[in-house]
């Protein structure tokens, strides 16, 4: 799903690039001006400036939103993301970012019906062992009570639950896969691609986006086949073949 959000965050570019001039060292007041702050941060990274950079997107995690609620669709593309590729670069980025994620899944546990901790716990998960164990621990707390994630299910979770065949979470959570790649695959993509005429390489935009809906049908399909299903695994085959030759008929 990161991709998807970076489709967002990418169409903005030329009006942040704008503001970062702009803004200098004061603090951002609004949306516009924490984008640009954000962006701010990638370009320290790339001048080796670890330790502002990060200052700047650690200011991001707890300010981002009490300055602006609409922050919130741009917080993991524009700051979890960040802070991961630095994280890969800076340990000090690494040890903070490993205690971000430790104290929002201890705080998943203790209150897993809030809807902000749920969401920034999946932002956070990069790794496929990080991805697996947040799952494990929403298997654990659904196990213990009943629907509790049910308030903050979306379809980032639904996809963790597809991408490693959690039946646990899928059948609570999740009943009707075909529903559910409908509303959060072929919704999505099909923006994301509109989104496309917007960004200046608009041909690899849109070929990232084709190799997204074709890797996540992929995944929705396994989810079937393991259940001895295939006339659900041609359902959702058949949406994403007809989203593909929608997409190979228009004009560029």
């Amino acid at each position: 799903m990161k991709y998807l959000a970076f489709v967002v965050f990418i169409i903005c570019s030329t009006f942040i690039h704008t503001s970062a001039h702009a803004l200098g060292n004061n603090k951002p007041q609004n949306l516009l001006e924490l984008l640009a702050y954000a962006d701010s941060a990638k370009h320290l990274i790339e001048e080796g400036a670890f330790d502002e950079a990060l200052a700047r997107l650690k200011w991001l995690d707890d300010n981002g939103t009490r300055i602006s609620y609409h922050f919130y669709n741009f917080k993991r593309s524009s700051v979890y993301t960040t802070w991961w590729d630095l994280a890969q670069q800076y340990n000090r980025a690494g040890s903070a970012y490993e205690s971000k994620l430790a104290s929002t899944l201890k705080h998943l546990i203790i209150a897993p019906q809030q809807c902000e901790t749920f969401d920034t716990s999946i932002w956070l998960s990069q790794t496929s062992e990080q991805e697996q164990h947040l799952l494990a621990q929403m298997t654990a707390l659904n196990a213990q009570y009943t629907g509790s994630l049910h308030r903050c299910w979306n379809g980032e979770a639904e996809y963790l639950a597809i991408k490693y065949i959690n039946h646990d979470l899928l059948a609570r959570y999740s009943q009707d896969i075909l529903y559910g790649f409908i509303h959060n695959v072929i919704v999505k993509v099909t923006r994301a691609y509109e989104q496309c005429n917007f960004v200046d390489d608009k041909a690899q935009c849109q070929t990232k986006v084709k190799a997204y809906l074709t890797e996540t049908s992929r995944l929705y399909q396994a989810v079937a086949m393991d259940r001895d299903d295939l006339q659900l695994a041609g359902l959702i085959g058949g949406e994403t073949l007809k989203l593909l030759l929608k997409w190979q008929n228009q004009p560029n």
